[in-house]
């Protein structure tokens, strides 16, 4: 026998959350299903030294602050898991954790949806997918799978006594690759970055934040990216405190700075 819900919420991070919030809210049934438990992707698949890139003021639901954190100060990765665990408690969110969602399916002659889960089989008027835009790593296929080469994504780094010996090439210089490399050059490692188009705002003006500044442009509320803006990244770390990062800066400390990563041939990039 199926069990019935009006609304199914497929996934218990920080979009799940909200999601099951606002349907509180507007006192609609509802069930969340996290396959691991809630914000599992900032415990175990972000590296140990990550940090927000937006202050906790920022970064954070409505209904609740960080709790004994300075709403200035960017905080860690877990200090980020820990506090959705406590929201989703506060807001006593109907979440599930340990059943993986494997198929929906539209119903066939009648409205809903039939939800196959690891736990059994849901059916639902209306499915929310709340796992994310960014959770299947892409590496692009440059180098050759039997190249005697280590190649990891982001997702997968956790520290730098995790690589090979020898020299790191990191390709892309938004946050998370300006990051990692600055992480990298300090622990004692050769750093090659690769660095694409990119906005160099500040990290702060007028004594606001940038993402103050974006949100009173209106910035947030964009519909869809100008044109051409695609695949510009925002150059500005949380990481000490929070800054832009400052490229010349990477390189007078030892960073070798290098143009986009387009191929590879004859072990050459």
């Amino acid at each position: 026998m199926a069990e019935k819900i009006d609304t199914l919420v497929v996934g218990g991070g920080q979009a799940g959350i909200a999601m099951s919030e606002h349907l509180s809210n507007c006192k609609v049934p509802h069930l969340v299903l996290e396959r691991h438990q809630i914000a599992e992707r900032w415990r175990s698949e972000r590296w140990d030294s990550l940090v927000a890139n937006g202050p906790a003021w920022h970064d954070r639901l409505p209904g609740m602050e960080f709790a004994n954190f300075d709403p200035d100060a960017f905080p860690s990765k877990e200090r980020v898991a820990d506090y959705l665990v406590a929201y989703a408690d506060m807001i006593n969110a109907p979440i599930r954790c340990g059943v993986e969602v494997r198929e929906v399916q539209r119903n066939i002659s009648r409205p809903g949806f039939r939800i196959e889960t690891s736990d059994g089989v849901i059916e639902a008027n209306n499915v929310v997918a709340a796992t994310g835009s960014f959770q299947i790593p892409v590496i692009p296929d440059l180098v050759p799978a039997d190249a005697e080469i280590t190649q990891i994504h982001s997702s997968a780094y956790r520290n730098p006594e995790q690589l090979p010996e020898g020299a790191v090439l990191v390709v892309g210089a938004g946050s998370s690759g300006a990051q990692i490399a600055d992480e990298l050059l300090l622990s004692g490692k050769s750093v090659y970055l690769s660095v694409g188009p990119h906005d160099l705002p500040p990290r702060s003006y007028r004594g606001r934040d940038f993402v103050w500044w974006l949100g009173v442009l209106g910035k947030w509320d964009a519909v869809t990216m100008e044109p051409g803006m695609e695949h510009v990244t925002i150059a500005v770390s949380g990481a000490r405190g929070g800054h832009t990062v400052d490229f010349r800066g990477l390189a007078r400390q030892g960073i070798t700075l290098v143009g986009r990563t387009e191929s590879f041939k004859n072990n050459v990039m």
